[in-house]
């Protein structure tokens, strides 16, 4: 053999080797990417048996758990521990397999060592919100609940485990001190209620008020006590309307219309604004910047232009109102009723109050005819006034 042969064997031995590694490691790279995927799609193609397979053991042994049963999860489970020992998504999912298969002593190790992992996997804050409630450790299981939710605030069990949490007056006290800390679930909580029944409606009610002024605006308020109101609770209602949306001491809510907003359905307690075309309502302000209403009726009748529900005890009440900028004869165009329903039999004027000369009051009686009376404010026709200041309290 000459020289250069001889030098060329190791060059082609080298090339061979580099050409084997540069083959193992696309194979490698190709096993990676397939496993990869199919942590995002457990249905694509990916190979168990190799020393990194975690996803691929993962997504069998989800399948498996499905398909067959959970025993049969078992050994893919554990296959995918083996090379990801340190996630706690991956031995939660041993954890469930081992749980449904009913070894609650190998389930309850698994679920120790993923608690220890962190606090992301939601089947290890289910297990041990689970283990709380059966220990009566409410507060505990409060704070798994919060956990799963700031993780997935649409969770598929979220209002069956608020309703298991919240049965007792401990549990909801729990829920109102994680929910004063405005988590992700917060507006969820108040707003994804259309398919509950009373007694959970009843219970959100009491954890929203024992939460407080704060952790909701009105508008996240406001569906909450529509639903409400939809289901005629109507004293809890207006207890979560208050509480969010209350801007004084009167019972009339907004009696001075800083809040009204004329482009848009009003919700709850709100003012209902007339939609008919003969009656034309608009916030304006006067020379000083105070925010009021100019009503304008020009139909031939007496109209209701704006009303508000209001939920009151039996007795007497007093309402004031103002008219400012607006002459003493054309504010006798404004009459008042306090009724079940739109009346204008019961309608009536105001008297001066002897205080302020665009100051009108008016004496209303209130009896048990009706869980909710409706303040409803009429105009009378082709007449232009300005409101402000409407005031309801108990005599």
């Amino acid at each position: 053999m000459d020289d250069s042969a001889a030098s060329a064997w190791p060059r082609r031995l080298w090339q061979s080797m580099a050409a084997i590694a540069l083959i193992g490691y696309a194979i490698a790279a190709l096993l990676s990417g397939t496993d990869r995927q199919s942590r995002e799609f457990p249905s694509s193609p990916s190979v168990v048996g190799w020393p990194y397979d975690t996803g691929a053991a993962r997504s069998r042994a989800i399948a498996a758990f499905v398909q067959v049963g959970p025993k049969s999860a078992l050994a893919f489970a554990s296959r995918a521990i083996l090379s990801d020992p340190i996630s706690a998504q991956t031995v939660s999912v041993l954890g469930r397999a081992q749980l449904y298969a009913r070894l609650p002593l190998d389930a309850r190790k698994t679920f120790e060592v993923t608690g220890q992992l962190g606090w992301r996997d939601s089947m290890t804050q289910i297990y041990w919100l689970d283990q709380a409630m059966q220990a009566g450790d409410i507060k505990v299981a409060a704070e798994r609940l919060d956990a799963v939710l700031r993780q997935d605030p649409q969770e598929e069990n979220r209002d069956r485990f608020l309703a298991v949490v919240s049965a007792t007056p401990e549990g909801r006290a729990a829920l109102a001190e994680r929910l004063k800390a405005q988590p992700t679930w917060t507006d969820a909580y108040v707003n994804d209620v259309k398919d509950l029944p009373a007694d959970q409606l009843a219970q959100r009610v009491d954890v929203v008020l024992r939460a407080g002024r704060g952790v909701w605006n009105c508008p996240s308020a406001a569906n909450f006590t529509q639903r409400l109101i939809d289901a005629n609770m109507l004293q809890q209602a207006q207890a979560v309307w208050h509480g969010n949306c209350g801007t004084s001491n009167s019972l009339v809510y907004d009696g001075g219309f800083d809040q009204l907003d004329t482009t848009r359905a009003t919700p709850g307690f709100d003012w209902q604004l007339s939609g008919r075309g003969d009656v034309d309502v608009r916030p304006t302000s006067d020379s000083s910047g105070n925010r009021r209403l100019d009503i304008e009726v020009s139909a031939a009748q007496t109209l209701p232009v704006l009303s508000q529900l209001i939920v009151l005890t039996p007795g007497s009440y007093r309402l004031t109102w103002r008219t400012p900028d607006t002459d003493p004869r054309a504010a006798q165009a404004l009459s008042v009723t306090l009724a079940c329903s739109w009346d204008f039999a019961g309608a009536e004027q105001g008297k001066r109050d002897g205080v302020a000369k665009d100051r009108y009051v008016q004496v209303l009686t209130v009896d048990n005819a009706c869980p909710a009376h409706r303040l409803t404010i009429w105009v009378a026709p082709r007449s232009q006034i300005h409101l402000d200041d409407v005031v309801l309290q108990p005599m």
